[in-house]
């Protein structure tokens, strides 16, 4: 992590206020430790809950050329390492408490490994040396640390050849942070150089990081500094959202899986004078200029106006403690204003404002935030923000040794903390900058685009800083080339041509209840030919021109009341418009034909459809049978839950169009391996889980549009997607993500979908690549506890899961309610699946989901689930173990009340609870609960049924507790 430049007169205000206090008295550290400070604090919970993947650890590798003395750096860093008591010390758990112990100074450090190679001159030999030189150094950089017993820093030379040297150094976080380095490494300067004259030292220091700790906690406990710090940052961060929506290639998983990685870009030269030139103008610092920007950058891709963003702060908030090795680093979390659409000059001043004021309260740690604000402490993200920049003033070389050259060295490791944080830092007379990100939820290439955005953004930014910040357009996203449309023949054409060379050939199979009396129905399984449907169609044409409709939604005979409409489009000229009469040039169902393979091979073709009559896709699956000479069969809609009649219809389609509740009890009932078809789903409803299953048995595409206006081909092995990827659009078909100004979209930017120039209301964005991605829905975006959920995309996530034939998701009585056809779900299961803010609270099981004539879910017939309980509703505990696990809640919490459902942090609990908890639960009932499994399972009765099944798996047996 590195530091934000603050304004100069954030400076001269911290420093005013530095010099009105008392200097940190020294304390005496006894055997028994000192708590930690509330920084290590953090740090120190985070391991515990995330060990092994190097989030704390503090790295730095260094190329030195030139005559290196190895004994005498070993020497520099040993008299570092006495001088600085925070380098000698260890952190253990005391009574559920994190305490610091102080440890003797060692007599060597430095480990050193040869790698020299015996043919130095050889091109191939010095690659390899090198490439063994990373491999090593990224090995040490993560390789875990050991906080009870120490060292807590690691320092390794990697002798490459005579005097060319990589050397290493790691520490971990929990006693070093970046600021570190420079202290650390002017001391090594001195020391080093010293070494030739009898190994003079530098004077002894005048305080040590214990007595930062204790100072800083007792501080904290008085009442006019916590007072003023707590109602400066409730005021602040009052009615935040609680979640920065960026848009991301993976869905959120219920806690974070991998170490994230790096992407390494550079503002130019003339980028950064032009930053630096509207700085002067403004009376601020660059800083404040790309952090402004850098809100526009994620107000664009979240679509949110009201953002939180983390700022790296130094904290060393005395002048006593700007020479102390430790960790001192704080999160300062800065509230970006971008409503009502300001200039960039004005969101500039809004952003300096927010700055000088947070750095005046930086000294409220961040835990300590987190604990005062209570927010529901998530385990899919951090707390409070999701994003955050920094910028440091080196190039992060921090060590001049004389007559060696020293130069970064960057071994293959990556490792981010956030969602995304991006670090500036000078690199000649531009800025390198390095963006750290989420790879559980990003792609390389999606945060390659935004480091370009950026940079865009930035430049148009500070050559007109008073033009809107909605105006600052950001280039358009490529598309993928579609297919010629070839020539626009009218389907009525063709379908006359078809009735002409097949005119006894089996055109259509309605599979319904007829209506009696209407002499053009159809009666259920009852066939027309291609002659007989045209006939029929014919006579109802005076009655199509007359705007006559079917005699009812659910007509058995939709298709020929579809090819009546074609005919009457030919007689009048094809005025009538294209979605009223489904007339339609034949490329876009041509080129599916194509795609799919329709028409291919000695077999006639039958294509079954479940659409319903009134839906456009009814209309296509009708037209892509029909224009082929295939023969349409059209399916009631509760075949689809029916597994003997579904299997009857499929047995001899050879192409299928179905909804996923078909597809869902095709599956689980077994798909008839000896007749194989093609599957086509809608990209809106069917769960990317499904359509993946599916493809691993059958060649499955998935179609997007009311009109199917793009294809794709679904891959079985394909990685889960956030987003549905909707593939190439159909001949003469155009799609494009539009902008809220209606301008065409810019790559990765979330806007609304049009398709053949007409709005959708469907939410997607382009990709790198220049492929499509839906994303939902706009009028299902919902906020819920502070939270914005596409309840369609989660409706899609929930009926991937076993069990469940269909889904949807409303909001009700201000929160989550599910409506599932099938087995059901228990909700407390979905917590490993989902992050905690979207599992449902409350799921109704319907035998069917309402749709409306179109197909759609009709959520406005969704019944009310029950209504959540009261505020003081209260679910008694039951049993032994959830007794005792009350009863030792109550102890650590100081509430008398405590019913089984209630969360261990919605009571107050905190990292140090928690902790306590573990060891509590330890002693009480002779097993392990680690503080993982404790965040979740949050409740009496879960963690009581962890407990249980601890004690079943080690062989415990008679009371449930020692007390």
């Amino acid at each position: 992590m590195t530091i934000a430049n603050s304004a100069d007169n954030v400076h001269d205000l911290i420093a005013r206020r530095r010099r009105e206090r008392d200097r940190i008295p020294r304390h005496p550290v006894p055997a028994s430790g000192v708590p930690v400070s509330s920084t290590q604090e953090r740090i120190w919970f985070g391991e515990m809950f995330n060990p092994g993947f190097g989030f704390y650890h503090v790295p730095a590798t260094l190329r030195l050329r030139g005559p290196l003395d190895a004994g005498a750096l070993d020497r520099a860093l040993c008299e570092v390492i006495r001088r600085h008591e925070i380098l000698r010390s260890t952190v253990e758990e005391v009574d559920g408490m994190p305490v610091q112990r102080v440890g003797d100074a060692p007599t060597s450090v430095l480990r050193s490994v040869d790698l020299g190679s015996e043919d130095p001159g050889s091109e191939d030999s010095a690659g390899e040396v090198e490439a063994e030189a990373a491999r090593m150094a990224a090995d040490d950089i993560l390789a875990p640390f050991d906080l009870r017993h120490g060292p807590l820093w690691r320092a390794l030379l990697l002798r490459l050849g005579p005097d060319d040297h990589v050397l290493v150094l790691t520490f971990h976080h929990i006693v070093f942070d970046d600021p570190s380095f420079g202290i650390v490494g002017r001391e090594i300067e001195t020391l080093y150089d010293a070494a030739g004259d009898g190994g003079a030292s530098l004077p002894d220091l005048d305080l040590q990081y214990t007595d930062f700790s204790v100072w800083q906690r007792e501080r904290l406990r008085t009442e006019d500094v916590r007072s003023r710090l707590v109602d400066y940052w409730r005021r602040t961060l009052d009615g935040v959202p609680r979640l920065l929506d960026l848009p991301s290639d993976r869905p959120r998983p219920p806690h974070r899986r991998r170490a994230g990685r790096f992407h390494r870009s550079r503002l130019s030269g003339d980028a950064v004078a032009a930053v630096r030139a509207v700085a002067r103008d403004e009376g601020t610092t660059p800083f404040t200029v790309l952090l402004a920007a850098y809100g526009v950058l994620l107000s664009r891709y979240a679509g949110q106006a009201d953002i939180v963003t983390a700022v790296p702060a130094a904290g060393r908030i005395r002048p006593e403690l700007e020479a102390l090795v430790g960790c001192f680093i704080n999160i300062i979390c800065l509230r970006l204003d971008l409503r009502g659409e300001p200039t960039f000059r004005e969101l500039l001043r809004r952003v300096r404002h927010a700055s000088v004021e947070g750095h005046d309260h930086e000294e409220m740690p961040f835990e300590e935030l987190v604990r005062e604000l209570h927010p529901q402490r998530p385990q899919s993200h951090t707390p409070l923000f999701q994003a955050g920049l920094g910028v440091r003033d080196n190039d992060g070389v921090f060590l001049n040794l004389p007559g060696v050259r020293a130069s970064e060295f960057v071994p293959d490791v990556e490792v981010s903390h956030f969602d995304l944080m991006v670090d500036f830092s000078v690199d000649g007379d531009g800025m390198a900058g390095l963006w750290g990100y989420n790879d559980d939820l990003f792609d390389p290439a999606a945060v390659e685009v935004l480091a370009e955005q950026f940079a865009l953004l930035v430049a148009k930014a500070c050559a007109d800083p008073d033009r809107p910040v909605g105006d600052l357009a950001l280039p358009p996203a490529p598309r993928l080339p579609g297919p010629e449309a070839g020539d626009a023949e009218r389907a009525a054409a063709v379908l006359a041509e078809r009735v002409r060379l097949t005119p006894d050939s089996p055109a259509v199979t309605a599979h319904g209840s007829s209506v009696s009396g209407d002499a053009s129905s159809v009666a259920s399984g009852v066939t027309l030919t291609y002659a007989e449907l045209d006939a029929r169609a014919e006579s109802l044409v005076p009655a199509v021109r007359r705007g006559a409709e079917p005699p009812s939604a659910d007509s058995p005979d939709p298709a020929v009341w579809r090819y009546a409409r074609l005919k009457a489009d030919i007689l009048d000229g094809g005025t009538a418009s294209t979605a009223s009469t489904a007339s339609t040039a034949t490329a876009p169902i041509a080129d599916l034909a194509s795609r799919i393979g329709l028409g291919i091979g000695e077999r006639a073709d039958t294509v079954l459809t479940f659409a319903p009559p009134a839906s456009g896709a009814f209309t296509d699956a009708m037209l892509l049978a029909l224009l082929h000479g295939a023969h349409l069969v059209t399916a009631p809609p509760e075949a689809a839950r029916d597994a003997g009649r579904l299997r009857e219809l499929v047995a001899d389609a050879t192409v299928v169009h179905a909804p996923p509740a078909a597809w869902r009890l095709l599956l689980q009932d077994g798909l008839p391996a000896d007749r194989p078809f093609t599957a086509l789903c809608d990209a809106a409803t069917t769960p990317p889980g499904l359509a993946r299953e599916l493809a691993a048995a059958v060649p499955t595409w998935t179609l997007y549009g009311e009109r199917w206006a793009s294809a794709r081909r679904i891959d079985p092995l394909a990685e889960p997607r956030r987003g549905v990827l909707l593939g190439e659009p159909l001949a003469g078909t155009q799609i494009e993500v539009a902008d809220r100004a209606g301008r065409p979209g810019a790559t990765g930017v979330p806007g609304e979908i049009h398709v053949r120039g007409a709005a959708t209301g469907d939410r997607g964005r382009t990709l790198p690549d220049g492929s499509m991605e839906l994303l939902g829905r706009f009028d299902r975006m919902f906020t819920v506890g502070g939270f914005r959920v596409d309840t369609d995309e989660l409706a899609r996530s929930l009926a991937g899961r076993p069990g469940v034939a269909e889904a949807a998701v409303d909001v009700r009585h201000d929160r989550l309610a599910a409506y599932v056809a099938g087995e059901g779900i228990d909700t407390k299961e979905l917590t490993a699946h989902l992050p905690e803010y979207q599992v449902p609270g409350s799921v109704t099981v319907l035998d069917s989901l309402p749709r409306t004539a179109a197909g759609h879910v009709a959520h406005e017939e969704l019944p009310s689930p029950d209504a959540p309980a009261d505020e003081g509703g209260h679910v008694p505990v039951q049993g032994g173990t959830e007794e005792a696990v009350a009863g030792i809640w109550r102890e650590l919490l100081g509430v008398e009340e405590i019913g089984a459902s209630d969360g261990f942090l919605d009571l107050g609990g905190h990292s140090l609870t928690l902790a306590r908890l573990s060891l509590r639960y330890e002693v009480a009932f002779g097993v392990e609960v680690e503080l993982p499994d404790l965040l979740r399972h949050a409740t009496v009765r879960e963690q009581a049924a962890l407990v249980d099944e601890r004690r079943a798996q080690a062989g415990l047996t008679g009371e449930e507790a020692a007390s």
